[in-house]
């Protein structure tokens, strides 16, 4: 089961509200170090995802370079 981007900002969002009703103090430094993991995961997702790094993509970069529809392919 995915979630959307809305839903998952909405459900961090009442944690937040959460932990601050009930008096919940969070270290500055856990904060940072789950922010820069976060970013870390999602750096390597984008990669993986936007670039034809895989065995499969790069089968579809092959059949959309001779499609003639990359730079570099055939037209």
């Amino acid at each position: 089961m995915m979630f959307d981007a809305p839903s998952i900002t909405r459900f961090i969002g009442l944690i937040v509200a959460l932990l601050a009703y009930f008096g919940v103090n969070v270290p500055e430094d856990l904060t940072e170090a789950v922010t820069s993991l976060a970013v870390a995961i999602l750096a390597v997702y984008t990669a993986w995802k936007n670039n034809y790094i895989s065995q499969k993509g790069h089968k579809q970069k092959e059949v959309l370079q001779e499609k003639g529809l990359t730079k570099g392919g055939k037209q």
